[in-house]
């Protein structure tokens, strides 16, 4: 079904970026290598190597200092660790399709010019195995422990995945949260298939996968401290 591109909702580790964004382009490519030789009588190829990238423009936000928008991109440029970006096409809500890159900063430009806003263009490269998702959750407040809706795949699938959690707001007296990313072969009896780190305060972090992952798949959290609440997201992509 056809969205509307205004739908498009982007995460960028601890921040929503979409009031800022006036594009976004996830692109995935496979080199075609050639294997032609004498016996060919036409050019013959075998894919190669796959490549995930990320390029959004937007409207350049001027605050500055530690914890700003500003401060976390720059912070990055150079840095051999990823970062969660999370790109939702028709928006943040559990089931809808997600890319999912653990992502290096590539490139981030701002320009200025006469009679115009200022923008700017950040691109972003895979610094682990990407892929195309769903969300697990909603983005909304988590204040108990409990589960996410299951979501299924209508079938397992045998080489692993990726997992992004999000956490874009936290309030309360020593919060902490736990997600486990957990699946089911028949939607009851439920396993831990990975587990993010503990969790007090904003940022986001990328969880890799390996072997089967079972046909039901669900986000698992429990929750700590006096009136705690987490403003998260957790969206994951099989491999």
């Amino acid at each position: 079904m056809p969205i509307q591109a205004n739908n498009t909702t982007v995460l960028y580790d601890q921040f929503a970026l979409a009031a800022y964004l006036r594009s976004a382009s996830p692109s995935t490519t496979v080199a075609m290598l050639d294997a032609t030789t004498l016996a060919d009588t036409s050019l013959q190829y075998l894919p190669g190597l796959k490549t995930t990238t990320f390029s959004v423009t937007g409207l350049f936000d001027s605050a500055t200092g530690a914890g700003t928008l500003l401060d976390d991109i720059t912070s990055r440029l150079g840095s051999d660790t990823a970062v969660a970006a999370t790109i939702c096409p028709a928006g943040f809500a559990a089931a809808n399709p997600a890319w999912l890159l653990p992502a290096l900063t590539v490139d981030y430009q701002v320009s200025s010019s006469v009679a115009d806003l200022v923008p700017f263009t950040l691109n972003l490269g895979a610094g682990a195995p990407a892929g195309l998702g769903i969300c697990l959750t909603d983005l909304s407040a988590r204040t108990a422990t409990g589960n996410g809706a299951s979501q299924d795949n209508s079938a397992s699938s045998a080489n692993g995945g990726v997992a992004h959690l999000h956490i874009t707001d936290v309030s309360g007296t020593t919060p902490s949260m736990t997600v486990l990313v957990q699946h089911s072969t028949n939607n009851s009896t439920w396993t831990t298939l990975g587990t993010f780190s503990a969790a007090t305060t904003v940022g986001s972090q990328t969880l890799q996968v390996t072997g089967t992952v079972n046909r039901y798949i669900r986000a698992s959290f429990t929750i700590s401290g006096t009136n705690p609440s987490f403003t998260t997201l957790v969206a994951f992509s099989r491999f």
